[in-house]
């Protein structure tokens, strides 16, 4: 019975679909895009070692803002004809990662070889070069420095002159290192053995970022003095400002990646920005206290600044819309009151800002513009912007005149009264995300001959659902308006 409730749900859209035609834009098809993000060229000394070739890949699949996306269980195909390369043949796109191992190299001569990895149409390749193994001969060695050492630009690449490391805890460290504009360098050990680089990527000051064997130079960004450190386990490096430690480094961005932060006349942090962390899909930030009447903005990497649209009023637990280079987010804050932010970004639409008094989550509040109940049990269809929410009531209550009776409708069982639904079939669509309810109330009652509905629910994500919906009481067959059927009291 229940399947064909939901198949007569379907109607208002087939009717929808049989009518005049709709002249709606055509946006042009988001194309896959393959990007190599790691050095085109890998070198290694004749001991071999493990290599890591990084990627970003973007499928067509589109997220709920429209946006490319990465689908689970897509793979790269890798191909590499060299057998002293191990590389896997497939690797999933979601790792952004092709590993390797390079063989030690027994022979005399130095090699090279290709690794290819392509999905569909894209492709890039990777070479990958082998110093030769020493011939042990009587010619004399070059002169190195013993140990860890920084190796560069700034000592024009002389093994002998480099810049010998000193063991501190789980580091090997060069304190105050200056490094000029256009500087570069890597980590070597006793002149060689071992060859730790970067990722291909200039580094920043204040981060940290994981070491390559046989990896790029390493570049910063800005000229200065620095304590350079590179950990023990050989899996970071960290460009530090001098007299900063390792355990104050930021994690970098990747590609593409936003990082959140806001900063105002919040108490505590009136100087400094506050970063915002990711909480399923938004990024927030608890326990903040403002001063009275008080004023900030949301940036985005630290340079761009948003705020809200102009023209509009921001209010304490209603949705702000938020922009680029907009008007700073005043708040009239209660003395004393903590306040929970939460932030919804969205590339391609509108981003919403929420300020709740702590421990509360967003409000969608919204006027339901549909509103639909197929005959033979009262099945609702509720649709505003941003949610579509399903109710299928299963409780038998007295009705007449085919009318839905006045009262509360629990979306749990409860003691109070018998009125409420089957959670089974009971859903909702908030943003694009569809998830179950976890409770709440439908409140109906009858005001000048038509329903007024209000719904006060809450998912298992925290939102809180708060929608009006007025509508007649008649029924029609295309079911566009509400109507009454009797219910199907399941005692009988």
């Amino acid at each position: 019975m229940k399947k064909l409730f939901y198949s007569l749900l379907t109607l208002p859209m087939l009717a929808v679909a049989c009518g005049e035609p709709i002249d709606t834009p055509v946006d042009e098809p988001k194309q896959a895009t393959l990007e190599l993000t790691s050095a085109d060229v890998v070198e290694f000394g004749a001991e071999g070692g493990q290599g890591t070739i990084n990627f970003v890949y973007e499928g067509v699949g589109a997220d709920v803002n429209d946006n490319a996306s990465i689908t689970t269980g897509e793979v790269l195909a890798v191909e590499c004809a060299a057998e002293w390369i191990t590389v896997d043949a497939e690797v999933e796109v979601l790792s952004s990662a092709i590993i390797f191992e390079v063989a030690a190299n027994e022979t005399e001569e130095a090699r090279e070889a290709t690794i290819k990895a392509s999905i569909n149409a894209l492709s890039f390749e990777v070479t990958v070069k082998q110093a030769a193994k020493d011939n042990g001969g009587d010619e004399p060695k070059d002169e190195f420095v013993e140990g860890w050492a920084i190796n560069g630009t700034m000592n024009d690449w002389a093994k002998a002159e480099a810049t010998a490391m000193t063991e501190d805890g789980d580091y090997f460290v060069v304190k105050g290192f200056e490094l000029a504009e256009g500087d570069n360098f890597n980590f070597i050990l006793n002149g060689g053995e071992k060859n730790y680089g970067g990722n291909g990527q200039p580094a920043e000051p204040n981060y940290v970022y994981d070491a390559k064997s046989w990896g790029s130079n390493i570049s910063v960004t800005e000229a200065g003095v620095y304590d350079i450190y590179l950990s023990a386990d050989l899996k970071n490096y960290y460009i530090m400002s001098e007299g900063v430690s390792p355990a104050e480094a930021e994690v970098p961005l990747k590609p593409g990646e936003k990082r959140w932060s806001i900063k105002g006349d919040i108490k505590g942090a009136e100087d400094v920005e506050i970063s915002l962390a990711k909480d399923s899909k938004y990024f927030t930030k608890k326990n903040l206290e403002f001063s009275g009447e008080a004023a900030f903005y949301i940036f985005c990497n630290s340079e761009e600044a948003y705020g809200i649209k102009a023209g509009t009023e921001f209010v304490v637990e209603e949705a702000a819309t938020i922009v680029k280079d907009g008007d700073a987010i005043k708040v009239n804050a209660v003395e004393g009151q903590k306040y929970d932010l939460y932030y919804l970004y969205k590339e391609n639409g509108v981003s919403k800002l929420w300020l709740m008094p702590a421990g509360q989550y967003p409000v969608v509040w919204e006027l339901v513009s549909g509103g639909y109940m197929p005959y033979g049990n009262f099945l609702c269809y509720f649709v505003s912007e941003d949610v579509e929410l399903t109710l299928d009531f299963t409780a038998g209550v007295p009705v007449q005149n085919y009318v839905m009776p006045e009262g509360v409708y629990y979306v749990q069982d409860t003691e109070e009264t018998g009125y409420c639904f089957d959670l089974q079939y009971c859903q909702a669509k908030v943003r694009g995300f569809k998830t179950m309810l976890m409770d709440g109330t439908m409140t109906v009652k009858h005001e000048n001959g038509k329903y007024d509905i209000f719904i006060d629910m809450r998912t298992p994500q925290l939102d809180i659902l708060k929608m009006h919906w007025v509508g007649e009481f008649a029924f029609d067959q295309y079911f566009q308006m509400m109507g009454g059927q009797p219910i199907n009291n399941p005692a009988n």
